[in-house]
C-alpha cells in the first residue's frame, strides 16, 4: 500500500479552491451587514452561517497548508498557504464582532433564547462558555495594555529564538576526528554509547549556553513579569489559573500530579539505578541519563511490515476502530519520503497525518501515534457539529498515546529474544521517565518561578539554585551532579513559548496507560467505550469528558493508578535485566 494523501474530499483542483475562498469573502461580507437585533431565531441563524464560514475556511486553510508541507519548494504551494492564512486571520477578525452582540444580549436573555428555541442547545456549550469567560474581558484601555505585554513577550520568544539559532559551539573528537557541532547534528552525539563522545558533546552544549546565560535569564524574567501582569489585568488570579481557564480545568490537577509523582519518585531513581548497571556506567553523571538500554535493536520495517503491525496491535480496540483505520489508511496519511516534503515535521491535521516513513522503530512509533490523532477526528466529525468536532488540546494526545502503548505491549508480546524484549520494555519505562516525571519536574519549576518572580527578579544564580535543588529531589542521590548541568533551565524552551505546557504530556501518557489497563487487563471499559469517547471531540469540558472513563485527575489515586503501570514494568526490567547479565 502507498500511504499519500488524496485531498479531493476538499477541492477538486486550484480553481475550485479560489471559488471557495470568493464565495467565503461574499458570505462574510453579508453576514456583517445583518441586522444585529438577535431574537432566538435570528441568534440560531446567525450561528448557523458564522460555524459554516468558519468551517469552510477551515478546509481551505487545511488543504493550502497541506499542499505547502508535501511540497515545500513549490512557490506556488507557499502562495496558496499564505492565501488561506489570511483569509482565515480576516474571517476570525471579523466574527468576534458576533461574540460581542451576544454579550451585549446578556447571559438571562440568552438562556430564555435556549428555552424557547431547542435548537440552540446545539451551541449552548459555546454560549455558556462565552459568558463565562466575559468577567475576564476588560476595557479598551486595558486590552491596549495586554496588547502591549504581549508584543513586548514576542519580542522577548524572537531574542531566545535567534540565540538559539545562532548558537556556537565547541569541537569535539570522536574516532579520533574532529567534529564540528551544530543545531543540525549535536542531538545525534549528545547520547552516544562512547561515554567520552558524550561527556564532550554536553560539555560543548552547556558551554554554548554558559556564554549568554545572563541574556537567557533576563529574557525569561520578562517574559513572566509580562505573563503575571497580564494575567491580573485580565482578572486572573494567577498564570496557571490563566492558562486553564480556556478549558475549564481545574488547577488542582497540577498541585495533584505534582505532589503525586513526588511520592514516587523512586520509581524512577531504582529505574536510572537499573539503567547504569546495563549501561556498565559505574558513576553515572546527568549527562548519561539520555543513553538508550540498548539502541542495537536497527530492525527495519516496509510500509506493507507497518501496517500490518498496527492493525494487529490496535485490534483490541475492536473491529470499528480497524475499519476507520483501514479507511484512512487510504488517502488520509502521506508517509512516502520525497525530496519536495517538509523532512523533519510529523503531525495530524484534521483528518490527515503527515511524517517521512523511513522504516524505523520511530517511524513505526510516529506512524501509529498520527493515526490515533485521524481516527480521533474522523469519529468526532461523523458526530458533531463542527463546532465541537476538534478535541481540546488537553485530551487530544489521549487517542494518540494510547495507540503508542498498544503498540509497545504488543511488540514486547511478539518479541522473539530477551534483547528486543528488553529494547521494547525499555522504550515504555523511558516514555514515562521523559513524559511523566521530567514533565512534571519542569511543570514543577515553572510553578515555583512564577510565585518566585511574584517577589524577586529571576537572576541567572537564582534559576540554577533551583533547578539544582529540583533535580536532585528527582533523580536522587545516585547521580553525579555536574555544574555545567545547572544551566538546563536555559534549554526548556516551553518556559519562554508557553505557559504551563509540559503537563499535558504527563497527564496524557498517565490517561492513556489507565485507559489500556482498563480495556485489556481490567475489562472496565469496552471498546465501545473509547470510541463513544473520541466521538465526543470537544462537546464537553475536558475534566467532564475524562469522567465518561471514570478518569479523575483531581484524584491523586488515579495519578497513582497511572503510575502503578510503570512499577510493574520496572519489575519485569530487574528480571529481564538479570537474565541478560546471567547470559
Amino acid at each position: 500500500m502507498k500511504l499519500e494523501w488524496n485531498l479531493s474530499e476538499f477541492f477538486k483542483d486550484e480553481k475550485d479552491f479560489y471559488q471557495a475562498l470568493e464565495q467565503v469573502d461574499n458570505k462574510l461580507q453579508e453576514l456583517t451587514k445583518e441586522d444585529k437585533n438577535l431574537d432566538e431565531n435570528t441568534l440560531l441563524e446567525i450561528l448557523n452561517k458564522k460555524y459554516a464560514i468558519k468551517e469552510q475556511t477551515n478546509n481551505i486553510l487545511v488543504y493550502a497548508s497541506l499542499r505547502y508541507y508535501k511540497n515545500v519548494k513549490s512557490e506556488n504551494c507557499t502562495k496558496l498557504k499564505q492565501t488561506a492564512e489570511i483569509l482565515n486571520n480576516k474571517v476570525d477578525k471579523e466574527l468576534s464582532a458576533i461574540d460581542r452582540n451576544i454579550l451585549n444580549l446578556g447571559e438571562a436573555k440568552v438562556k430564555e433564547y435556549l428555552t424557547k428555541n431547542k435548537e440552540l442547545k446545539t451551541y449552548e456549550l459555546f454560549l455558556n462558555n462565552l459568558f463565562r469567560k466575559q468577567q475576564h474581558i476588560t476595557d479598551e484601555k486595558t486590552i491596549t495594555k495586554i496588547k502591549d505585554n504581549e508584543n513586548k513577550i514576542n519580542e522577548q520568544i524572537t531574542a531566545y529564538n535567534t540565540l538559539l539559532r545562532d548558537m556556537k559551539y565547541e569541537e569535539i573528537e570522536v574516532d579520533k576526528k574532529k567534529i564540528k557541532l551544530t543545531n543540525a547534528n549535536i542531538a545525534k552525539y549528545l547520547p552516544a554509547r562512547d561515554q567520552n563522545t558524550r561527556k564532550s558533546s554536553h560539555h560543548a552544549l552547556n558551554s554554548a549556553y554558559q556564554e549568554h546565560q545572563e541574556e537567557y535569564a533576563k529574557i525569561l524574567d520578562t517574559i513572566f513579569e509580562k505573563r503575571i501582569e497580564n494575567a491580573h489585568l485580565e482578572k486572573y488570579s494567577s498564570v496557571l489559573e490563566k492558562s486553564l481557564y480556556e478549558e475549564n480545568i481545574d488547577p488542582n490537577i497540577i498541585t495533584t500530579l505534582i505532589s503525586t509523582v513526588n511520592q514516587n519518585t523512586n520509581l524512577i531513581q531504582e529505574y536510572l539505578k537499573i539503567k547504569a548497571n546495563l549501561l556498565n556506567i559505574k558513576t553515572p553523571h546527568l549527562h548519561d541519563l539520555g543513553v538508550p538500554i540498548d539502541n542495537k535493536n536497527k530492525t527495519k520495517y516496509t510500509i506493507d511490515d507497518a501496517i500490518k503491525i498496527i492493525k494487529e496491535a490496535l485490534s483490541p480496540l475492536g473491529g470499528e476502530y480497524l475499519q476507520v483505520v483501514e479507511k484512512l489508511l487510504d488517502g488520509h496519511i502521506d508517509a512516502i519520503p520525497s525530496e519536495e516534503k517538509h523532512q523533519s515535521l510529523t503531525f495530524s491535521w484534521h483528518t490527515y497525518a503527515f511524517l517521512n516513513f523511513r522504516g524505523s522503530y520511530t517511524d513505526l512509533k510516529n506512524l501509529i501515534h498520527e493515526t490515533g490523532h485521524i481516527v480521533n477526528y474522523y469519529l468526532s466529525k461523523q458526530h458533531q457539529p463542527f463546532i465541537y468536532e476538534d478535541s481540546t488540546i488537553f485530551v487530544g494526545e489521549v487517542s494518540s498515546i494510547v495507540n503508542e502503548t498498544l503498540l509497545l505491549r504488543y511488540l514486547y508480546k511478539n518479541a522473539k529474544t530477551k534483547e528486543e524484549k528488553l529494547f521494547f520494555l525499555s522504550k515504555e519505562i523511558e516514555n514515562y521517565f521523559t513524559s511523566v516525571f521530567k514533565q512534571t519536574m519542569y511543570t514543577e519549576f515553572e510553578n515555583d518561578l512564577y510565585q518566585t518572580k511574584l517577589r524577586q527578579p529571576l537572576t541567572t544564580n537564582l534559576l540554577s539554585d533551583k533547578y539544582q535543588k529540583l533535580i536532585k529531589k528527582y533523580y536522587g542521590k545516585d547521580i553525579i551532579y555536574d555544574e555545567e548541568g545547572l544551566l538546563e533551565w536555559a534549554r526548556l524552551g516551553h518556559l519562554y513559548r508557553w505557559s504551563y505546557y509540559p503537563y499535558q504530556y504527563a497527564t496524557g501518557l498517565i490517561m492513556a496507560n489507565i485507559i489500556v489497563t482498563s480495556i485489556l487487563d481490567d475489562k472496565t471499559l469496552t471498546p465501545s467505550n473509547y470510541l463513544d469517547f473520541l466521538s465526543k471531540g470537544s462537546s464537553l469540558y475536558s475534566l467532564d469528558l475524562l469522567k465518561t472513563l471514570n478518569v479523575d485527575l483531581t484524584n491523586k489515586n488515579v495519578i497513582k493508578t497511572g503510575l502503578s503501570h510503570m512499577e510493574e514494568d520496572i519489575k519485569e526490567l530487574k528480571k529481564l535485566s538479570r537474565q541478560t547479565t546471567e547470559k
